[in-house]
């Protein structure tokens, strides 16, 4: 009887088992899966651009820290006739932060190799540019941000910019706490900072550094 009752009370635990295994194959995945960019970053992770990138003209490293992205020493160069990179820095820089990738011209947005330092958007492609005065860390979609008219930002100087000009030294540095905005369509879709625009993001001297433009920027999509 005993042994009858272990034999029945073994076949309910397997059905139950079975069943509950069923159940559990059953639940659907709502997890979102992440954006396959042209550039996969895994959080932690950094990755030579020279390497990686989909571009042949594009130098610097990419690293992720949890959402946001920094890239560092970012340039490009010219193509030659041959297709191939050349040595000559690009006029402007250009790069997707959705793809997290540079582009070879008129991508998402610019940073110039010149003095004019000036960022600009693809504004005939519903991208639009604004800043907020608030350290990049703190800033939400939901803050109020001043639009950059015609999407173009340069240097703190004769007009409003993100960039200073000490006219003294011949040094520039971001302006403490500006956070630029992409916005794509009317929304908010990238927050982004400039730390420096000199290589490793260190002027090579006190005066009249030339050791520019390498692009140390960190950027976060607004979800």
């Amino acid at each position: 009887m005993n042994k009858l009752f272990k034999i029945a009370a073994l076949a309910c635990a397997l059905t139950v088992g079975f069943t509950s295994c069923s159940k559990d194959d059953d639940v659907e995945d709502t997890t979102t899966p992440e954006y396959e960019a042209k550039v996969m970053v895994k959080d932690g992770e950094t990755v030579d651009l020279a390497t990686v990138s989909t571009t042949a003209n594009t130098q610097g490293t990419l690293k992720r820290t949890g959402d946001v992205y920094s890239l560092r020493n970012f340039r490009q160069f010219t193509i030659g006739e041959d297709g191939a990179a050349t040595t000559t820095a690009a006029s402007t820089f250009f790069f997707d932060f959705k793809e997290n990738d540079a582009t070879d011209d008129e991508g998402p947005i610019g940073f110039a190799n010149t003095l004019s330092s000036a960022i600009a958007v693809n504004v005939e492609s519903g991208y639009s540019l604004y800043y907020i005065d608030k350290a990049f860390d703190e800033v939400t979609s939901t803050d109020t941000f001043i639009e950059v008219e015609g999407g173009s930002f340069g240097l703190n100087y004769s007009a409003l910019g993100w960039l200073n000009y000490d006219r003294s030294t011949h040094v520039i540095t971001p302006v403490a706490d500006r956070t630029l905005v992409v916005f794509k369509d009317g929304k908010a879709y990238f927050k982004f900072r400039v730390n420096s625009v000199y290589s490793d993001e260190t002027a090579a001297s006190d005066y009249a550094p030339t050791n520019y433009f390498y692009y140390s920027i960190d950027y976060q999509e607004f979800k």
